[in-house]
């Protein structure tokens, strides 16, 4: 009974279970927390500085044991110490579950502990130290002395101590430190020379979606060096298992398998080689359209395919080749090259103006449409053979709703279509009158949010009346 009383005093001591004293409270609290994690995994996107820390799930559970008001004392690190340590395996594993919260932003008590007492020793023996490795740059640090470890149970045969290990792995590799420190590399270099690639990249065997996904992130971390550090992935045999698995659906899976490939496609010649000579290109740009609509979720293919346009002109021109390659990279981009014009000839040939119309008036993502209409007013403006290929007949009704929305940049677009519409297409005015809503939008838009659009609006009625009664005078 004392042991037990024991185990629950030590729990209550570092697991918050204070209740907010009030509804503004509570939604002031998830509020700062959603701030926090958006800007975490925003820079991490931005960055690719990636660590495997919570799921989506374990964070948003996470918001009412750890918040930006609350830190381990001493004396819960000291309770949260006895309980890893605990002869009861759902004790230590609780224990272990809370530190990997309170890891990612430790207070200085939980840092002591982890870098002056026996926190990974403890780990060590049960088997969860991977988050340590996500902390602040002295608990990196520390991790590296649990790199064989690490390497061994990759090749333990049970998916949730390899899924650890590798996301361990992945964290350790994952430090940048920038400047003039080289920490990074040679960890990774360490990470590699004690012989965690082959391991690593066996698992990618593996038919569990989720540790190929933490596979990869390790893969990617420990793809960034220099060529000649590189080449171990190739005789491991890594490029036939990311094209298998680079065929998956999954959006998920395809991203991490890409962020693998914009790595080693950057850094080493016969990666880039064995991509082309083995057709992936049209995986990669199929992939491209079907994630487009993802938004940061396509950002590692969108490297990949970068790097293979940095190589000789023949992968160029096979990548433009392509279906939807061109128009999906200028729908992403909204290009203003407006210079390249045999770029856009090859861009209608591949019929773009149809899928891009299509897109303007069908699609029901606001930000894709946006893009389509920047698109399409990207092609008009290279000369006027182009401008007269655009079915407006067609495209008019949806630039309008552009125009009654309440952005002044997408206001702007549909507004500088009408007015293609009046001074450059032959029968512009004609299109206008017989679609009734156009001008209706015109007279509704307001100084706000800009007096230059109100002026802009106002100048195109007198444009078309102006015109129309030159027409019948």
């Amino acid at each position: 009974m004392a042991e037990s009383n024991s185990k629950t005093f030590h729990r209550a001591l570092y697991k918050r279970t204070s209740i907010p004293r009030s509804q503004e409270e509570l939604r002031e609290r998830r509020m700062v927390f959603d701030q926090s994690l958006r800007r975490k995994h925003r820079e991490q996107l931005i960055t690719a500085k990636r660590f495997r820390q919570l799921t989506h799930r374990e964070e948003r559970e996470s918001v009412e044991d750890i918040d930006p008001y609350y830190r381990l004392t001493t004396e819960q690190v000291d309770a949260l110490a006895a309980d890893l340590k605990s002869q009861d395996k759902g004790v230590r594993l609780e224990a272990a579950q809370h530190l990997s919260k309170f890891v990612l932003e430790p207070a200085q008590a939980l840092i002591d502990y982890i870098t002056k007492g026996d926190c990974l020793e403890t780990l060590t023996v049960n088997k969860k130290d991977g988050d340590i490795a996500a902390g602040p740059h002295d608990l990196w640090v520390m991790s590296i002395s649990t790199v064989p470890y690490m390497i061994t149970f990759l090749e333990s045969g049970n998916i949730s101590l390899q899924e650890a290990a590798a996301g361990a792995l992945g964290n350790m590799a994952a430090e940048d430190l920038g400047g003039d420190s080289d920490e990074g590399d040679e960890m990774r270099s360490r990470i590699r020379s004690n012989g965690a690639i082959q391991p690593l990249v066996k698992l990618l065997d593996s038919t569990d979606s989720r540790l190929v996904q933490t596979t990869c992130f390790a893969l990617a971390n420990l793809a960034r060096g220099r060529e000649n550090q590189l080449r171990e992935f190739l005789t491991a045999g890594i490029s036939t298992r990311l094209f298998h698995h680079l065929k998956d659906k999954t959006p998920d899976t395809v991203t991490e398998i890409s962020w693998v490939m914009s790595y080693l496609t950057a850094g080493l010649k016969e990666f880039r080689e064995e991509v082309m000579l083995n057709g992936i290109a049209p995986v990669l740009v199929q992939n491209l359209r079907d994630l487009a609509q993802y938004g940061p979720v396509v950002l590692p293919i969108l490297r990949t395919l970068g790097n293979l346009c940095g190589g000789p002109d023949e992968y160029v021109e096979s990548l433009v080749d392509q279906d939807g390659f061109l128009f999906t990279v200028l729908l992403l981009t909204h290009s203003e090259h407006r210079e390249q014009t045999d770029i856009i000839q090859r861009v209608v040939n591949a019929n773009a103006i149809t899928y891009l119309a299509d897109t303007l008036t069908q699609h029901t993502g606001y930000d894709i449409r946006k893009g389509a209409a920047m698109c399409l007013m990207n092609i008009a403006y290279h000369g006027e053979k182009f401008m007269l290929l655009l079915p407006h007949q067609q495209l008019l009704t949806a630039f309008v709703d552009l125009v009654q929305s309440q952005d002044a940049e997408t206001m702007r677009l549909g507004l500088s279509y009408i007015d293609m519409l009046l001074t450059r297409i032959p029968k512009g005015n004609e299109i206008i009158q017989a679609t009734p809503s156009c001008l209706q939008a015109l007279g509704s838009v307001t100084p706000m949010p800009d007096p230059e659009l109100y002026a802009f609006a106002n100048s195109l009625v007198d444009k078309f009346y102006g015109e129309t009664q030159e027409l019948h005078g």
